[in-house]
């Protein structure tokens, strides 16, 4: 390999331990006015990643792609991930199984989540590991596309603001599956179904996420728990999105929810200011009242959920 290639691997983030750099902005279509993801970009984006312990098993998509969805009667569909990360592994060494895709602010979200539900796991399983969580299997990050429920509005997955969590593997334990373990139908899946449901009570409690939609919420989420960073429906970011933004960039991060308000960072012509929930031809979701739902099924869901 030559000296050349190495260092332009190096800058791409493909050799191991070197993420690279976050993508910048892209250049918008010319019937795009307004990016419906121009608030999910976060200052010092890199620094904030490591300071959550993220330094390794991810990398910066360098593609910085914009797809494009056509149907005829609709407007055109426009998703993109800013700052793009595709992650194999979280920062407490959990396996993510299948193309995992995060916008950063969903990034450091995300390492929030993986470190509550270590602590989750330890705690119902008695496990003997500081890390009993081995790997990760969902459904789905980033996905062009529309609401199932309403495709008239944007799914968050269309902007790597979302995760569909399927199910975790544990040390000692094995397989916890959101279908099979939610509602435990046999003693000997007790403990399943109590991590289960205290780690989406406890995602809700501290406002990790804007949503957190299980399988009480509608029979969508029978087999998975949604999890995203989507605006509410009065046009203000969310609290979590807020917090995420705020994460510091010389200290490690605690899990408990922040007050700390986004960076506004500077708005271009065309663009929402960073941290203002924007409109565009592509529509962002469903309304929702500004909490996010509890285990009960009550609120609705924030714009773009599911």
């Amino acid at each position: 390999m030559t000296t050349a290639l190495f260092l332009a691997l190096v800058a791409s983030g493909t050799v191991a331990g070197s993420p690279g750099e976050p993508a910048p902005r892209r250049d918008l279509p010319r019937d795009l006015e307004q990016a419906p993801w121009e608030a999910l970009y976060v200052e010092q984006c890199k620094e904030r990643l490591t300071e959550a312990g993220l330094t390794k098993g991810y990398y910066f998509s360098r593609r910085n792609r914009l797809q494009e969805r056509k149907r005829r009667g609709w407007p055109t569909l426009y998703c993109h991930a800013p700052q793009a990360t595709i992650w194999t592994r979280g920062p407490t060494g959990v396996k993510y199984m299948g193309f995992t895709l995060f916008n950063c602010a969903m990034a450091l979200a995300m390492t929030d989540f993986e470190k509550i539900a270590q602590q989750e796991a330890k705690r119902v399983f008695d496990s003997k590991y500081d890390a009993p969580i081995r790997a990760i299997t969902h459904m789905g990050s980033y996905n062009c596309r529309r609401l199932r429920k309403k495709p008239d509005k944007q799914s968050h997955h269309s902007f790597g603001n979302a995760l569909d969590i399927k199910a975790f593997w544990i040390r000692g334990v094995g397989e916890v599956d959101v279908k099979r373990h939610w509602t435990a139908r046999i003693p000997a899946r007790a403990k399943k179904q109590e991590f289960l449901r205290a780690l989406s009570q406890r995602l809700k409690d501290e406002q990790v996420f804007t949503n957190v939609l299980d399988p009480t919420w509608d029979r969508l989420h029978t087999n998975h728990i949604h999890v995203d960073l989507a605006p509410l429906s009065d046009g203000l970011p969310s609290p979590a999105l807020a917090r995420v933004k705020a994460m510091p960039t010389g200290q490690a991060p605690t899990s408990q929810a922040r007050t700390g308000q986004a960076p506004t960072g500077q708005a271009r012509t065309g663009q929402a200011p960073t941290g203002q929930a924007p409109t565009s031809q592509a529509p962002t979701g469903q309304a929702r009242t500004g909490q996010a739902p509890t285990s009960a099924g009550g609120g609705s869901p924030a714009a773009g959920a599911n």
